[in-house]
């Protein structure tokens, strides 16, 4: 009976052990003095969190912008773990023309009343590359994968992302910038008839910039 509690006993630990190996084997850290996960909250205070979305078709060229929201956690020391949640208001598009800011909201296009934000959870970082860590400073890159929300279809998706985190004395700072592109028939987006493909693109890129505080 003791055996058999003792080899219980090993198998345990072996297998925490094991669990834990797995968990940590793909761990990147900056490697800064900051320990332990933080919880970041956008803050324009920090900088101007903006996503700008950019549409060159054959008739038209149109450059937008719109504010971003939302909260995310890192850990320093393992970039892969990153998780968190980022918000787009759809009311908040501006497109430099007043006419075209109402018609973007409308239902022929991203229908605000039924669809107030886009969204993108993120679930993890992958393929992390360190690209510096000194002076209190890291600059990472890697993949933020998640799902991306938009006109009421969700898709799982995977955003290049480049992460700085900076070391404040328990309000450190973190800033992402990420650029893609999204098609808009994937999102069941069609338009006035005969305007997707000649004065709005097929395709949008996005570009995003966002700024948070440990400490907001």
């Amino acid at each position: 009976m003791k055996t058999s509690v003792s080899q219980n006993i090993f198998a345990s630990i072996v297998l925490a052990g094991i669990i834990f190996a797995q968990t940590h084997a793909f761990a990147t850290g900056f490697n800064l003095s900051a320990k332990g996960a933080k919880a970041i909250k956008l803050d324009n205070k920090v900088g101007n969190n903006q996503a700008q979305f950019i549409s060159k078709a054959p008739l038209e060229d149109i450059n937008g912008s719109a504010n971003v929201n939302g909260s995310f956690t890192i850990d320093p020391a393992n970039i892969e773990a990153t998780t968190g949640k980022i918000a787009v208001p759809v009311n908040s598009m501006q497109t430099g023309v007043e006419l075209r800011n109402k018609h973007i909201l409308g239902k022929d296009w991203l229908d605000e009343e039924s669809y107030k934000d886009i969204t993108f959870e993120v679930k993890k970082v992958s393929g992390v590359q360190l690209v510096s860590s000194a002076g209190g400073k890291g600059i990472a890159k890697g993949m933020a994968e998640g799902v991306f929300s938009l006109h009421g279809v969700a898709k799982t998706l995977s955003f290049p992302v480049e992460i700085t985190y900076i070391e404040k004395g328990g309000a450190d700072l973190v800033m992402i910038k990420t650029e893609f592109t999204i098609a808009l028939k994937d999102y069941n987006i069609a338009g006035k008839k005969g305007i997707v493909g000649s004065k709005v693109a097929e395709t949008i890129t996005v570009k995003v910039s966002m700024f948070g505080s440990a400490g907001a």
